[in-house]
């Protein structure tokens, strides 16, 4: 009875190791994934008008909430901030529509600023392929 018991704790142990190194795993692909694929080619150029924005605040339409929170003085920072776990995307006030980037680097520059950019957009994972990202004055 108690090599049972023994065995059924060891098994917990070993599902929750493989559960969080699992979890830890998942964080790192969207990254990954945002690098490795160019723009498809059945899906046409098209051009976006936005805002660059991240993941987390994107959602909440509104950088307020964690700009109080973190003690942060700019969306600009609260964007680099939160883009560096949630990701930088593209937010449509208007539309409150959000788009995932495939590029993670050119977004910094332009961090809470308006912006066209130009490239595919795969419906399925509502991710654009960035061909060219530009600030609108």
């Amino acid at each position: 009875m108690q090599r049972a018991a023994a065995r059924a704790i060891t098994a917990m142990i070993a599902c929750a190791v493989l559960s969080a190194y699992g979890y830890a795993f998942q964080g790192t692909a969207p990254q990954a994934k945002a690098q490795k694929a160019p723009a498809k080619a059945a899906a046409p150029m098209q051009t976006f008008v936005g805002v660059i924005s991240d993941g987390q605040c994107a959602v909440k339409g509104s950088h307020k909430e964690v700009m109080a929170k973190a003690k942060v003085n700019t969306a600009a920072n609260c964007v680099k901030g939160c883009a560096r776990r949630y990701g930088y995307v593209l937010y449509i006030p208007s539309t409150k529509k959000i788009y995932k980037l495939s590029d993670q680097e050119r977004p910094a520059e332009l961090a809470a600023k308006k912006v066209r950019i130009k490239g595919a957009l795969d419906k399925a994972t509502q991710t654009i392929y960035v061909s060219s990202i530009e600030p609108v004055l």
